[in-house]
Order: structure tokens, then sequence, then C-alpha cells
């Protein structure tokens, strides 16, 4: 996606982020963000111009950091968790156990359980921000993913149709977490790039944009 997104003639930064425990999303917004500014800065890119692009736990970031911040002009993510209180009391497709230690013991970083910090898993889950979204997203979605239910992603759609907001949701049949059909990997890389050439560089939006509704 990187040199996809260069040759197109962005400035790619990809940032570190450091976790403090039971706050995975909230980490997140802190870490993005300040990347972000310490680049606005350096007078290297366009503050009212800044897209954010992400897979996977880093779309679940994405979808988070977006209910946070209005920074970015525009944001597309993949394969992403929307509400981690749902994934939490789910059976992962892939594994066929309880999606618990991804959150008590992985990449989610809880440590705590829900029942034990009911809080936290309140705090850092996307859909219960999604009122506070002004970014236009764009998301996708294999419809075989057993890593993410695309679930996820229909959960955020209703979500943000419900609020009005700009959304529109991109769905792969016979694909998985990773897209790795051809036909279905070049229309994600060119949707991917007119959406941000739309809200980033003003070019006028292609049919598939103006036709959402």
């Amino acid at each position: 996606t990187s040199p996809t997104m260069t040759a197109s003639g962005y400035f790619v930064l990809l940032a570190d982020i450091a976790y403090e425990k039971g706050n995975p999303g909230i980490s997140a917004v802190e870490c993005v963000s300040s990347a972000v500014k310490k680049v606005v800065e350096k007078n290297l890119v366009d503050p009212a111009k800044v897209g954010l692009l992400a897979q996977s736990f880093g779309g679940y970031e994405a979808n988070f950091i977006i209910t946070q911040t209005n920074l970015f002009a525009a944001a597309v993510s993949g394969s992403a968790v929307s509400d981690i209180i749902r994934t939490y009391f789910s059976i992962s497709a892939d594994y066929s156990n309880p999606e618990i230690w991804r959150y008590e013991s992985q990449q989610y970083r809880m440590v705590d359980s829900f029942y034990e910090n009911k809080d936290a898993y309140l705090r850092n889950s996307p859909i219960l921000h999604a009122e506070k979204i002004k970014t236009p997203l764009l998301t996708w979605a294999g419809k075989n993913d057993g890593n993410v239910k695309p679930e996820q992603s229909t959960a955020l759609y209703i979500a943000m149709r419900k609020l009005n907001k700009t959304h529109i949701m991109l769905q792969y049949p016979n694909q998985g977490h990773i897209l790795t059909a051809a036909l279905a990997q070049e229309d994600l890389s060119k949707k991917t790039i007119e959406w941000f050439d739309h809200f980033l560089k003003n070019n006028a939006p292609a049919a598939w944009i103006v036709n959402r509704k």
C-alpha cells in the first residue's frame, strides 16, 4: 500500500505506537496524532489534507482515532473491528474459540476482563463513539473473513448511516482477511486512491462515490 500511495504523490508516514495497558484505542490516538503534528510542524504536508489508512488491528485503530480527533480529512480502514465488546463475546471462525484471549492477553492489551474493567472497553470501542466522527470514511472487508467477521464493518456502516455520516463500505465476495484475488486487489487500490484524491486533492469524485447512497 505504501508504494502505491507514494507513487500517487502522497507523503506516507508510518507511525509507531506505545501502548498503555487497557487503552489500545486511546494510545493510538495519542501517538498517531503526535506523529502527524510533528510532520505538520516541519511543513512537509498540508494540515488540512491528511489521510488515515490502515487494515486489521490498524483498521480498528483508524476506526477509533477518527472518533476522537478531526485531524484527518479522510480515512480508509479494512478488515477492522468496530465493536470490541461484541467481538470479545464472539467465537473466532478461524480458531473456533472465544475471542476473549485477543483482548486480555494479546494484541488489544486490555489485560482485565470486561467485567473487571467495563469502562476501559466502553472507552476504547469505536462504534460507541461514532456520533463524533466527522472524517469521511471508506471501509472494506472480505465476506469470508474468519479473523475479523465482516459483520464488524456492517455494524459500523449501519451506525454511520443512522448518523448520516459520509461513509462507504466495500465487501468483497470469496475474500478473507486479506484480499488475494487480483481483481479485488485492483479494485480496492483504485478506490482507495480515488477516495483520497477526492477528499485530499479536491479531485472530482468518482461515480461510485457520487452514487454511494
